[in-house]
């Protein structure tokens, strides 16, 4: 597995742990350009958005997920568009690529991803220990 992709994981766990300077400051050592960045995060985020939605979910549902993960931000919601969000969930729960709103740009779908995970992994009540769980199955993922 690649320093990215280690690093990616690591800026997840730190957020998951609510150590937002340990995020914001291994957050500093990502590169954008680098062939891989984001993968790390967008496997931990589809493992996460399929617990979520076990049965797969119809997009008035994934709609009404974002509006309430949009809903509940207290600054921030003006950056993801709703159809951007609601792209990266279908995309995390089904694989395939949805519409991105216009907003396909690395950094922002990282991002996305970052904050959508950690809104999920709340939502799921994942303990410490699920959570590097969550990790540990998403680095197998990008290392196959």
């Amino acid at each position: 597995m690649t320093t990215i992709l280690v690093t990616e994981l690591d800026v997840l766990e730190a957020l998951l742990a609510f150590d937002f300077i340990g995020f914001a400051q291994k957050s500093t050592t990502l590169d954008p350009a680098d062939p891989h960045y984001g993968q790390a995060v967008g496997a931990a985020f589809a493992l996460a958005v399929r617990r979520r939605f076990p049965r797969g979910a119809a997009p008035e549902e994934i709609s009404g997920y974002v509006t309430g993960v949009l809903g509940s931000l207290e600054a921030g919601a003006e950056d993801f568009p709703p159809a951007f969000l609601e792209g990266l969930v279908t995309e995390g729960l089904y694989g395939r690529e949805a519409s991105d709103g216009g907003h396909a740009d690395p950094e922002t779908v990282l991002q996305a991803r970052l904050l959508l995970t950690f809104r999920l992994v709340r939502e799921l009540g994942l303990d410490a220990d699920a959570q590097r769980e969550l990790l540990t199955e998403a680095a197998r993922r990008v290392s196959v």
